[in-house]
C-alpha cells in the first residue's frame, strides 16, 4: 500500500544522497534488532510512528521548535500545493540540512565505516536510478517507512550508547556473539 508518492525523475541525485544516508545503519551492532522491532508495528501504527518518529529525528538537527515548524510547513505545503510539493519541501530539506548534519555527527563520533558505507550505498543508488526511464515513482510505503523508523532507532541507539567508533562496536558485538553462540 503506498501511503505517499513521490514523483523523483527530476530529483533522482537527491533521492539517492537521502536514500542511502541510511546505510549508516549497517556499521552499528545494533541495526538487526531496530529492523526486527520495526517489523512489529501494527500497520495501522507504522505512518503515526513514522511522522512522530521523523519529529525526533529532526528535532536532533534543528531542535524541537523547529522540528516542529519544518513538519507544519511541509504540511502546509501538502495542503497548498499538493502531495508532491510536501514531500519536495521534505526532500530538500533531507538533503541539505539532515543527511550533511548525519554524516558530520558520524564524522564527530570516529564512524569512519558508516561513512563508507553510506558512500557505496550512495553511488550503487544513484546508479540506480539513473537507469530509470520515464516516469521515477517513489512509493513511500509502509516498508518504506518502516526502514526510516529503524533508522531513527538505530541512530537513537548510537547516540545513547556514547560509543564513538563503530568498527570497534562491530568488532565487540560479534566477539560477543561468536563466544555466546560458540557455547550453544
Amino acid at each position: 500500500m503506498t501511503v505517499y508518492a513521490l514523483d523523483a525523475l527530476n530529483v533522482r541525485p537527491i533521492v539517492a544522497l537521502v536514500a542511502a544516508h541510511g546505510a549508516t545503519d549497517f556499521a552499528t551492532p545494533t541495526w538487526p534488532l531496530a529492523y526486527a522491532a520495526s517489523c512489529m508495528i501494527p500497520s495501522a501504527c507504522v505512518t503515526p510512528v513514522f511522522v512522530c518518529g521523523s519529529l525526533v529525528h529532526f528535532a536532533e538537527d534543528v531542535g524541537w521548535r523547529g522540528s516542529l515548524v519544518l513538519h507544519a510547513l511541509a504540511g502546509l505545503a501538502w495542503w497548498r500545493g499538493g502531495a508532491q510539493r510536501g514531500l519536495e519541501l521534505m526532500l530538500a530539506y533531507l538533503s541539505a540540512v539532515h543527511t550533511p548534519a548525519h554524516y558530520l555527527r558520524c564524522w564527530r563520533r570516529g564512524r569512519r565505516v558508516a561513512l563508507a558505507a553510506a558512500g557505496a550505498a550512495t553511488a550503487v543508488t544513484w546508479q540506480l536510478l539513473l537507469r530509470l526511464s520515464g516516469a521515477a515513482v517513489v512509493p513511500i510505503d509502509h516498508s518504506v517507512q518502516r526502514v526510516v523508523i529503524a533508522h531513527i532507532l538505530t541512530e537513537w541507539g548510537v547516540k545513547c550508547s556514547g560509543r564513538d567508533d563503530d568498527l570497534k562496536g562491530l568488532v565487540s558485538s560479534s566477539s560477543f556473539i561468536h563466544h555466546h553462540v560458540g557455547k550453544l
